[in-house]
């Protein structure tokens, strides 16, 4: 079997579990007495509307370098996939880049209104860390989790990514590159860090993962502005920048530069190395 469908069928699989940890956590929340029928709703038909499951499977594949039990993955990659959830919701709303499809369905504010998607997204972002504290992992642990995820979904992180991209029109290079790192690239990164963190792995082994993350996540972005560039020319786009050609060059430097940190692990880091030849070929 070649790299693409074997990644492709790790992605699957993982997917598969990482549902069933969304529904063991929302099963609490569906038979509580005070859960209001159309909020509820919104939330499910959210989560359970299929994605890439790029960020989660990260807290997989890193996580697995050291042997972490998948018991102890699927909760974490649930919390990441709830934010990036969110997120979405968020970024969706008519204040914001006003989507009205998300994912091949009506987005959250089309279908249920804008009240309805800010509080689903507020709703999804605090259950987060709920999830956190409910963890079966020291108080070490959890805390240093907490720091991570804030970081990257925060003030320091996508929040100032999302006010970069809505504020003005991005003509300088400097400044698309860190509206990139910060609302996209940070929750790669993120998300390769617990996995380290989960592992307990050195610094200089969450180092490699972090920077992993930073240069996967900012190439992500890039390549989902070239296939974006045809679709709103107002949108901020570093091809408008950089042009095309330059576009594609300057993101193929990236996915090298992601397997370049992973040397650290060798083999161990083939599922990291894999999905950035996946994502680059997809």
């Amino acid at each position: 079997m070649d790299i693409h469908n074997q990644t492709l069928k790790s992605i699957q699989k993982f997917s598969q579990l990482l549902t069933q940890e969304l529904i063991r956590v929302f099963l609490p929340i569906t038979q509580a007495e005070y859960t209001h029928n159309i909020l509820h709703e919104a939330m499910c038909y959210n989560i359970f509307n299929s994605g890439k499951c790029i960020r989660p499977f990260l807290v997989n594949a890193s996580a697995k370098i050291f042997n972490v039990d998948i018991t102890r993955i699927l909760p974490v990659s649930a919390i990441i996939e709830i934010i990036h959830i969110y997120s979405l919701i968020h970024d969706d709303l008519p204040s914001m880049d006003n989507a009205i499809t998300r994912r091949g369905k009506e987005s959250c504010h089309k279908k249920f209104g804008e009240h309805v998607a800010i509080l689903t997204g507020d709703a999804l972002l605090t259950l987060a860390f709920e999830l956190i504290s409910n963890l079966s992992e020291s108080n070490y642990i959890k805390c240093k989790m907490v720091k991570v995820i804030s970081h990257a979904c925060g003030y320091q992180g996508m929040i100032s990514g999302q006010f970069l991209d809505i504020i003005s029109p991005i003509t300088d290079l400097h400044i698309m590159q860190k509206m990139h790192e910060l609302k996209t690239a940070k929750m790669f990164s993120a998300a390769c860090e617990l996995g380290a963190i989960l592992g307990k792995g050195s610094k200089s082994e969450t180092d490699s993962l972090i920077n992993y993350g930073k240069s996967l996540g900012c190439a992500f972005q890039i390549k989902d502005d070239i296939q974006d560039m045809h679709q709103d020319h107002q949108a901020n786009n570093i091809v408008n920048i950089l042009g095309i050609k330059k576009s594609k060059e300057y993101m193929a430097n990236l996915f090298d530069q992601s397997i370049e940190h992973l040397k650290t692990f060798s083999y161990q880091a083939s599922l990291l190395s894999n999905l950035a030849k996946f994502i680059q070929n997809t």
